[in-house]
């Protein structure tokens, strides 16, 4: 019985222990299992990023080329970027799903020169009454410029001072567009009561840049935009069929407008077209990869010329008098030349390629001068464009908001002095 007896405790011990054991080997499998997923997330991130970044070069090297070879002009993705693979004549690399989207920044009007009367006609033609459409400029104008004060107590510097949070206006152009939030007047027509932005403040948004450049890519502008330099709808519309036109690629016709005088002979010569040209000068590019369930998207803000400039930090509006603007005529300051940055001139030029270097790139000053393998000692990198602004998340871009649920109204032609409209007035706190 002894014996028996102490066989059997034997056995419920082993027992014990083989379970303890498999508890311990499952819990250990478990925790390798975690760290072994996530260390492959981990690296697919990685890797991602890096084809990504990879993808995004190859749209730029594609847009140097296209620029070197079409006079020294970017117009429109339909000029041969759309899809970077097709021009560079090889795929992505399997498994790899790859999107490019362009968005051109000077297809918008520069906020910080555009004069009061610019920007009353703006917002009138994106559905604002004409009374409240000067109020807000003025209260724009106010908050940027140290020399002119508000005509409305709700946009002067008493009103600012007398707020919850007292503080003055920076007297500089705006740099986020977060401070509408705390400029006069604008932010009952710009923010509603819960503080979600208005219909025609997502349509001013889409209007303007607030990165500062010459002129505005009469290609790219979307119909607000030019309704707001004075067009009206017929001419807009003679502008949208000859691009629709164009778009069916004509043998020997360029499907974008090369020169703007191919506007002002469609249009007819009574239209100020100072603020339009006919290329790209700044311009989002952005690349989505996927594989699998796993994305990853880079932007990259591409200054395609050097007259480019975004509002710089502004020092006291007390002891600099060099702060107010000149809201009339600012021409846009010159980014200064930095080894590896483009050297393209602001305008069309005819002259041959060099026989070493593509048009528009520094030479290296180690040009010739290669080491015994062949290649050539350097620490720098002659890079085409200049990156302003880099954004990159690992999600999907996000969803578009839903129009329906919103009451939008399209953008009008009509001037200022045309009288009132049936239009209802615009929304307001």
């Amino acid at each position: 019985m002894k014996k028996a007896s102490r066989r059997g405790s034997v056995i419920i011990v082993v027992l014990v222990l083989v379970t303890l054991a498999s508890l311990l080997l499952g819990r250990f499998m478990e925790d390798n299992s975690l760290e072994l997923s996530m260390a492959t997330h981990e690296a697919d991130r990685r890797r991602l990023r890096a084809d990504a970044q990879s993808e995004l070069e190859l749209a730029i090297a594609v847009i140097a080329e296209i620029r070197s070879i079409d006079l020294n002009k970017i117009h429109a993705p339909s000029q041969g970027f759309e899809d970077p693979h097709v021009y560079a004549g090889f795929p992505a690399r399997d498994g790899l799903k790859v999107t490019f989207d362009y968005e051109d920044e000077t297809a918008k009007l520069p906020l910080s020169v555009l004069s009061k009367n610019d920007l009353i006609q703006l917002l009138y033609s994106l559905g604002m009454e004409q009374n409240d459409a000067e109020r807000v400029a003025d209260a724009i104008v106010a908050w940027e410029n140290k020399s002119y004060e508000s005509l409305y107590e709700e946009a002067t510097d008493a009103a600012y001072q007398r707020s919850t949070l007292s503080f003055r206006p920076p007297r500089r152009p705006i740099r986020t567009f977060e401070e509408f939030r705390s400029i006069g007047v604008a932010k009952e027509f710009f923010f509603d009561e819960q503080g979600h932005t208005t219909p025609i403040f997502d349509t001013f948004k889409s209007c303007v840049s607030l990165y500062t450049f010459t002129t505005t890519n009469i290609n790219t502008a979307s119909d607000a935009v030019l309704y707001s330099q004075g067009l009206d709808e017929k001419q807009v519309g003679l502008i949208r069929d000859r691009q629709d036109e164009i778009k069916k690629k004509i043998v020997g016709t360029p499907p974008y407008f090369r020169v703007t005088s191919e506007v002002r002979q469609l249009i007819g010569g009574n239209v100020n077209m100072s603020k339009f040209d006919d290329e790209v000068i700044l311009m989002w590019i952005r690349v989505t990869v996927q594989e699998g369930l796993s994305k990853c998207r880079v932007s990259a803000l591409v200054a395609i010329r050097e007259d480019v400039a975004y509002p710089s930090p502004t020092p006291n509006p007390d002891t600099d008098a060099s702060i107010g603007l000149s809201r009339a005529g600012t021409k846009a300051p010159t980014i200064p030349k930095t080894t590896g940055t483009s050297t393209a001139s602001t305008r069309s030029t005819n002259s041959p390629p060099t026989p070493y270097l593509t048009p528009g790139i520094e030479a290296a000053t180690t040009l010739g001068k290669s080491t015994m393998s062949g290649r050539v000692a350097s620490n720098t990198i002659n890079y085409p464009f200049k990156i302003l602004a880099w954004e990159e998340d690992n999600g999907a871009p996000p969803a578009p908001p839903d129009d329906s649920a919103k009451d939008t109204q399209a953008p009008r032609a009509a001037s200022p002095s045309s009288g009132p409209s049936n239009r209802p007035p615009a929304t307001k706190k």
